[in-house]
């Protein structure tokens, strides 16, 4: 959706302190409701997910640059590092993420600027700030960066270094927009639709030198949702080109404080700054809040005119990056503000004078040449045109993987912008259009698994309905440190796929494979791993709502599926007794599945089925026997009638949970990438739990419970719904 409820605290205190009571206490007892992930370890061999987590969790860590606004800088020259603590460096270096090269830095100087971390102008300040300088021979690339405590502590950024030799003459950016954790569209959680995007930058990245990906908010559905943006941190950090963020008014949604927007919410895990500036080369980059009232306020708009003069005597190419598009309408506009006032976005038409003064500082400007916006949800570019007749290219982007208007898609565009001003949209499956330029992903079906403990990472494909033709794949595997890096290249499936190179890189704290495979069919997979898998899934029915179904009623069935290995590949579900197959969707927790059919004579239950990536298979029956309707006849003394009345019978849900062991041996040939599989099923194991009436499997809420709290949930909602709506007018 494009608009989100926007409970402000500071406004409804109340209203909005028994919304989330309510709304946490249904999501906390209902099964699936997405939980934070384990601490980050401080182990000396962190799995992949929790380095990442670490880099940005932590009491002492870098603050600036993130690896969602890099640091840009040439062999010889120097970078500022802002700490979150005030202690001795006693060493630094960083590491090549494409290649694995370290290169060593000289710390200069570190300068205490406060005795503790403090927010000024929508930014938050480090006590400490270290002077870094590059080596003469360093190579260019993206490099993660550490940084050695007098404590023994290691802090680090991912992929928070740029170091380039001559100024690029061009970029080639992928635009990306309106992700939505922890919401679900079609079916699928967002959360794991980043996986195709991760294998679409990446592979660009060597089809079309890509360089970089701008993002312009809208990460999170929910701004509080910690586990999105644990999930999106570790998605991102897979990318093998810099990364830029800003945020959107989802990512406001529900924050208390601009503290806590900074600290622990969207700051903490992308860029803990409302407004900021970064320049590689001679491109410069400047991210704005428009925050949940849909428009960047006038403080917002000082930054940028301060940052534009600081820059307006060098040759450089700026562009700005923020949430809400100033024009609704796609098109071609010139003049004053005035006379396209109707083609404005509603929030920013409101605010009037603000679109005067932005179009005012981009007309004293020439150096903007690019604006990116996300928002509506479809692709809506537009040119205005300055005074000078010089054009501003406007690029609003179409939602990544979220809702969309009848007629678009999921996408996200690619943009070459040169050194001399020239900005060109590349549409690489359709003739480009201002309100269709966006690459169509909906048919890019790609999935990820992390196995257990990192060391395994697995990839399914489905790209036959994708409209760019693509003839390979580049893919990563962050995968555990724990295991020498050997055994993972010797240990690779590709199914479908013909690998053309293959490495393993050490990130620092782990191991990253990149492989790139010429593609041999539209579908497949591929799998890196340490260890054969030869655990089936295990599957546990958490609830059948109603647990008492009668005909016609509407049947909701999740189910928790987990696996020791590799991952899983497939859940699937069917009617016994029909013979027909019912879909499984998303649950708001990756490892939930949701089952929803109608309740049918014949019916005598559900049969669900998950496979994982090795070919081990478990399955679980629930009996939802649905009798026939009784007809009976009745024969009144006094008249020669009959009457037909129906009976509903109802029966206990039964599950019977049945599990297929493969013992098998994989054997990877490295010549052609084939798997061969030796083995039968084993065994079968049965287990049959009996659901009580007025309960459900697994210990959920019963059906009542849950309509009540939603319902209650709902009303708090539609007065808040309402109340802002009022105050927005």
């Amino acid at each position: 959706m494009v608009w989100c409820l926007r409970i402000h605290l500071a406004r409804a205190p109340l209203l909005a302190l028994v919304a989330l009571i309510v709304l946490g206490t249904l999501a906390a007892s209902f099964p699936g409701f997405p939980e934070a992930t384990a601490a980050a370890s401080s182990h000396e061999t962190p799995e992949p997910w929790q380095a990442v987590l670490q880099s940005l969790e932590t009491e002492a860590r870098i603050l600036d640059p993130t690896w969602a606004k890099p640091v840009s800088a040439q062999p010889g020259g120097s970078i500022e590092v802002e700490l979150s603590v005030y202690v001795e460096v006693t060493a630094a270096y960083a590491v090549n993420v494409e290649t694995g090269a370290r290169i060593e830095l000289t710390v200069e100087s570190l300068e205490k600027v406060s005795d503790s971390i403090a927010i000024q102008d929508g930014a938050v300040v480090g006590p400490a700030l270290a002077k870094l300088s590059i080596p003469q021979d360093a190579v260019p690339g993206l490099y993660n960066l550490f940084i050695v405590l007098a404590t023994g502590d290691l802090v680090w950024m991912p992929r928070s270094l740029i170091i380039y030799d001559a100024p690029p003459d061009e970029l080639v950016i992928l635009h990306l927009t309106d992700t939505q954790l922890g919401a679900i569209d079609k079916g699928i959680l967002n959360d794991l639709k980043l996986a195709r995007y991760v294998a679409l930058v990446n592979t660009l990245k060597y089809e079309i030198d890509l360089d970089l990906v701008v993002v312009t908010g809208d990460i999170s559905d929910i701004g509080i949702n910690v586990s999105s943006y644990r999930n999106w941190a570790f998605a991102m950090n897979q990318l093998l080109v810099p990364t830029m963020t800003a945020p959107g008014n989802h990512d406001w949604a529900q924050v208390p404080s601009l503290e806590s927007f900074l600290l622990d919410f969207y700051g903490k895990y992308n860029v803990p700054a409302r407004y900021w500036a970064a320049k590689w080369g001679n491109f410069l980059f400047i991210g704005l809040d428009s925050q949940s009232e849909g428009y960047v306020e006038p403080e917002g708009l000082d930054f940028l005119e301060n940052v534009l003069s600081q820059h307006s005597g060098e040759d450089v190419v700026a562009m700005i990056m923020f949430h809400h598009p100033i024009f609704s309408n796609p098109g071609r506009y010139k003049g004053d503000p005035e006379s396209f006032r109707g083609a404005l976005y509603g929030s920013w038409e409101s605010k009037f004078e603000l679109v005067e003064r932005f179009f005012d500082i981009i007309n004293r400007y020439s150096i903007v040449k690019v604006v990116f916006a996300g928002h509506v949800h479809r692709d809506a570019d537009a040119i205005y045109f300055r005074q000078d007749n010089t054009p501003v290219y406007f690029i609003t982007t179409t939602t990544a993987m979220h809702g969309h208007p009848q007629g678009y898609f999921w996408g996200a565009k690619v943009v070459r912008v040169t050194v001399d001003g020239q900005v060109e949209v590349i549409s690489l499956d359709r003739e480009y259009r201002l309100e269709k330029g966006s690459i169509d992903t909906t048919g890019f079906k790609v999935y990820a698994s992390y196995g257990t403990e990192g060391k395994s990472y697995s990839w399914t494909y489905d790209i036959e309905e994708f409209g760019v033709k693509l003839e390979r794949l580049t893919l990563v595997y962050p995968l555990s440190k724990a295991v020498p890096a050997e055994v993972y290249t010797t240990n690779l499936i590709a199914d479908g796929l013909s690998p053309v190179d293959v490495k393993i890189v050490d990130q620092g704290l782990y191991y990253l494979g990149i492989a790139t495979f010429n593609i041999e069919s539209p579908k497949g997979k591929t799998i890196m791993y340490a260890e054969p898998d030869e655990t089936p899934p295990q599957i546990e029915v958490q609830s059948v709502v109603p647990s008492k179904p009668f005909r016609g009623s509407i049947v909701t069935i999740q189910v928790k599926v987990s696996d020791i290995g590799w991952g899983i590949e497939k859940v699937q579900a069917e009617v016994l007794g029909l013979g027909e197959e019912v879909p499984v969707f998303s649950g708001l927790d990756p490892s939930i599945y949701i089952i929803r059919t109608q309740a049918v004579p014949g019916m005598e239950g559900i049969k669900v089925i998950a496979v994982d990536l090795a070919g081990n298979a478990s399955e679980v029956v629930i009996e939802l026997e649905v009798p026939a309707p009784q007809t009976t006849t009745t024969t009144p003394p006094a008249e020669t009638t009959t009457g037909t009345t129906e009976e509903t019978e109802t029966t206990e849900t039964t599950t019977t949970t049945t599990t297929s062991e493969t013992a098998e041996t994989l054997t990877t040939k490295e010549e052609t990438g084939e798997t061969t599989t030796a083995g039968e099923a084993a065994g079968k194991e049965t287990a049959t739990t009996p659901v009580s009436p007025g309960e459900t499997a697994g210990g959920g809420l019963d059906s009542s419970l849950i309509i009540l709290g939603a319902a209650v949930a709902a009303a708090i909602i539609i007065v808040a719904a309402a109340l802002y709506r009022s105050r927005a007018g």
